[in-house]
């Protein structure tokens, strides 16, 4: 037998249509990726805050911004029509597109994962998450493709802005597997990970001083909560350096031995304290003053 076809089973058997009430989902509001291969291992699991606040810290997940003017763009099956039946000769695409208000650092971030294959969560504005399930029983994301538009300058009457189009890699994987699941939180109690920036305050052979603030750029909002464990210093070599901490809500203040020019200070990966996770952008290289 040179060819073998297993049919995946009856696709077009009828099913029973009894319902007294719909339970509709209300409108999608804010997307969050994931990266190929997640999943949650549980449908408990992914009604979780912390499993999800963990998921954002190790970079699994990752939140987007606010959903607006939401719109379908699909396409339906192009047919050709037989002399007995239809032809499928193009298959239709499922795409949504909306509009996000954006400024130019969230803009950068987010044209990061232009063209990227990821998972897709869906917030909605009733407090549930949309997604899939895996042969498991776990919850994944739909498969999609994001292409985003170029940046549109602010006008009189419109915030700068971005038009995003979802992709969905399979026009059924939603309809035939679909979740929808109201976890005990909502969408905006979730945030993406805060790029920190480190600056130097003063530097000497026994103490280092630096601040520490969020935002594109320094002089954002400081960040306050970050303790001893959340801090790596290295010399010039790239060997961690044991210090002792002191901390005011403005400064920290890294204490040691025979620190010199080139000393690095950065963070411990990414921090979370309490719901909010940290990354340094960079290391913050010292010079003795």
């Amino acid at each position: 037998m040179s060819v073998y076809v297993e049919c995946k089973g009856n696709e077009t058997a009828l099913k029973n249509t009894g319902a007294k009430e719909q339970c509709l989902e209300g409108l999608f509001i804010k997307p969050f990726l994931a990266h190929p291969g997640f999943s949650f291992e549980t449908f408990e699991d992914a009604k979780n805050k912390e499993k999800w606040v963990q998921a954002i810290a190790d970079k699994k997940i990752i939140p987007l911004f606010d959903v607006e003017e939401l719109a379908s763009a699909n396409t339906e099956d192009t047919l050709f029509e037989g002399r007995r039946k239809q032809y499928v000769t193009a298959k239709g695409k499922k795409v949504s597109t909306f509009s996000s208000f954006l400024s130019l650092c969230s803009f950068n971030a987010l044209k990061s994962y232009n063209g990227k294959e990821m998972q897709l969560f869906e917030f909605t504005e009733d407090g549930a998450v949309k997604a899939v399930h895996t042969d498991s029983k776990g919850v994944k994301g739909q498969f999609v493709v994001l292409n985003i538009g170029k940046r549109l300058d602010a006008t009189a009457d419109r915030p700068p802005s971005v038009l995003v189009t979802i992709n969905y890699k399979d026009f059924n994987e939603f309809e035939d597997h679909g979740v929808i699941l109201y976890p005990d939180f909502v969408a905006d109690d979730l945030f993406g990970i805060f790029d920190v920036h480190l600056s130097q305050v003063s530097a000497s052979t026994t103490e280092i001083v630096v601040k520490a603030s969020t935002g594109c750029g320094n002089g954002g909002a400081a960040v306050s909560d970050l303790k001893l464990a959340d801090f790596v210093v290295k010399d010039t070599s790239g060997q961690v350096q044991t210090v002792s901490f002191a901390e005011n809500k403005e400064e920290y203040v890294l204490t040691g031995t025979d620190f010199a020019d080139g000393f690095s200070v950065s963070l411990n990966d990414v921090v979370t304290i309490e719901d909010l996770s940290y990354e340094a952008v960079e290391p913050l290289v010292i010079k003795l003053t």
